[in-house]
């Protein structure tokens, strides 16, 4: 496993802080092979890793109990986390994480300012703790915004909890036992969904990408994009810019360009844009930032792009990259996975 960018909480899990980190090796990991990696997460500075055999690790900021660890003491090296074990999936936010077990049930744990993960009278939650929300059925994927959680069943419902001004107009509040939940109920059936920092990015069965939410920088679509659920292969999100991977290998991205989110130069766009790196045909595997990106080609190569201000985009200085840029790493790649400000490297 490879990591680099800011490790100021210890998020690289390299067993010390410092504010940037050029691409290093993390040698103290609690897996041999990445087969033995079931699910992995990475937030705004706490990292997450899932074993088949059930096991959960985490490291990096943790004011909030966002590892999950019963205490809010920051971790340099990934520990193991107790309680609950056999996550099938994970979610991590900002400050917050959530888990899927086998069984469709959802754990929740970090903080709760926003009542996101909780009822009011409770800041934080320290350890996984079970969430029960106001319908039956398992869950499928859960995605964090700044400030909100969005919760998507395999029945294709979308519950939505926390601070999330951008539904208030259209969805109500609905439940006694939570404050702040909303359902996202005109859409038909969810496929699969991405969030950014105040809106979301939905798979419809109807075979069409639409986004909900603040559009100030182009970060929702002019209009629906068509596409075939069975022909998508990844959603992603950053704060202000989205994408998705084709299973043909083709990438587009929309939304802010700022610090050339979208891998090229000039204006945002609410268009998808097909990402273009050079000599690369085909991309097995995409994560986006809260405002970079990484890209991994199908022989194992490395690219990154955008906001740089910790070498989050593994070069040498903390220049914004406006075009993907090849990182220098000594061993082919199988995933990549970016943190806010970080970006990690899981080898083959």
């Amino acid at each position: 496993m490879f990591a680099w960018g800011a490790n100021s909480h210890g998020q690289l899990g390299l067993g010390y802080s410092s504010e940037q980190q050029a691409p290093q090796a993390v040698t103290d990991v609690p897996f041999r092979e990445i087969r033995e990696l079931r699910c992995f997460a990475a937030g705004g500075g706490h990292t997450l890793l899932g074993l088949n055999d059930g096991r959960l690790y985490g490291c990096g900021w943790n004011s909030r109990g966002q590892l999950g660890m019963g205490h809010t003491q920051d971790v340099t090296r990934f520990s193991r986390i107790g309680g609950e074990p056999g996550f099938v999936s994970l979610a991590a936010g900002w400050d917050v994480s959530a888990g899927v077990n086998e069984q469709g049930v959802l754990f929740v744990w970090g903080s709760n300012v926003w009542q996101q993960i909780a009822e009011p009278k409770v800041k934080m939650v320290l350890q996984p703790q079970k969430l029960q929300l106001p319908c039956n059925g398992r869950v499928q994927k859960v995605v964090f915004g700044l400030q909100y959680m969005a919760v998507l069943m395999e029945s294709g419902q979308l519950w939505v909890l926390g601070k999330s001004k951008f539904l208030d107009w259209h969805y109500p509040i609905v439940g006694a036992n939570h404050p702040t939940i909303r359902c996202v109920d005109d859409q038909g059936s969810i496929v699969d969904m991405a969030s950014g920092e105040n809106h979301l990015v939905l798979l419809l069965a109807t075979n069409r990408i639409v986004c909900l939410g603040t559009n100030k920088h182009g970060q929702c679509m002019d209009a629906p994009w068509p596409i075939a659920a069975q022909d998508l292969l990844k959603l992603e999100s950053g704060w202000t810019h989205s994408g998705f991977l084709t299973r043909s290998g083709e990438v587009r991205l929309w939304g802010r360009n700022n610090h050339g989110q979208l891998g090229r130069s000039g204006e945002a766009s609410s268009k998808p844009l097909p990402l273009e790196i050079q000599d690369v045909m085909e991309i097995s595997d995409i994560s986006l930032g809260s405002e970079h990106g990484v890209g991994l080609s199908t022989s194992g190569h490395v690219y990154c792009w955008g906001w740089n201000e910790h070498s989050n985009c593994g070069t040498a200085n903390t220049d914004s990259v406006t075009t993907p840029k090849c990182v220098e790493l000594p061993v082919p790649i199988s995933n990549v996975l970016c943190g806010a400000g970080y970006t990690l490297a899981f080898t083959r």
